[in-house]
């Protein structure tokens, strides 16, 4: 092969580098951006999306609606922040308040206007109050999920696996395994559609139980609204823990 036959090869083979590589650059951008219009696929994007998060802020609130009234149970905000393990929460209801403060890996506690307790950090500790890896256990773990399109962003609603809602509930004290009834449940996600970060979580519960004799229904709602993603957060320890 003369050198003009051989420079006109390398420059056929390098023209074929090249356009593989453009269409793999088309790919993974087409992969990344697509627009996403299958609920399964939306709840495996906010998933994937939410391990790269580093620290989110939320409010929360929950109220039980019975016998025509309508009580709020507890209400509370919060910061976490995954990239140095920290974690800060208050919560309150009508009879009493609890404050939590992750540290470097210890959980510092106050009920009421008591001391500070100071604990060992354990695993099912930050799992029960960070909020995106309870809900997005229920969302990877629901068997019925669907989606809308709204001006406020894309709705996401998932019915979570019925084992894993009677565990939830059963951490706010209700047993749906006893004499009530469950009806209906589900989850609902407001999903940012350019970032697919959530942005609330509405969780409903609603059964039969019995009050005064009488099967009535309850309803139990909770909202959880996540916002200031990825922004610096400073939480130190409380000072003098016992």
């Amino acid at each position: 092969m003369d050198s003009s036959d051989k420079e006109k090869s390398n420059k056929q083979l390098f023209a074929a580098v090249a356009i593989v590589c453009l269409l793999l650059l088309f790919a993974l951008y087409y992969a990344e951006y697509r627009e996403i219009n299958d609920p399964y696929s939306l709840a495996g994007r906010v998933i994937y999306v939410s391990e790269d998060i580093s620290s989110y802020h939320f409010g929360m609130g929950s109220n039980i609606s019975i016998l025509g009234e309508s009580l709020s149970i507890m209400s509370g905000n919060g910061s976490v922040d995954y990239k140095n393990g920290r974690m800060k929460i208050a919560f309150s209801s009508a009879e009493d308040s609890m404050n939590l403060v992750v540290v470097d890996e210890n959980a510092y506690f106050k009920k009421n206007n008591n001391s500070w307790e100071k604990k060992n950090l354990n695993d099912q500790t930050w799992k029960s109050y960070d909020q995106l890896s309870q809900k997005n256990l229920l969302l990877d773990e629901s068997t019925n999920l669907s989606m809308q399109r709204t001006d406020s962003g894309i709705v996401l609603t998932a019915i979570p696996d019925k084992n894993n809602l009677v565990q939830e509930a059963g951490k706010v004290g209700l047993d749906l395994q006893g004499d009530e009834q469950l009806r209906d449940y589900y989850v609902r996600y407001l999903i940012d559609d350019e970032t697919y970060h959530i942005i609330s979580i509405e969780t409903h519960i609603e059964f039969l139980m019995k009050v005064q004799g009488l099967m009535s229904p309850v309803i139990i709602n909770n909202r959880v609204d996540i916002s200031s993603y990825d922004e610096e957060i400073e939480i130190e320890a409380p000072l003098k823990p016992e």
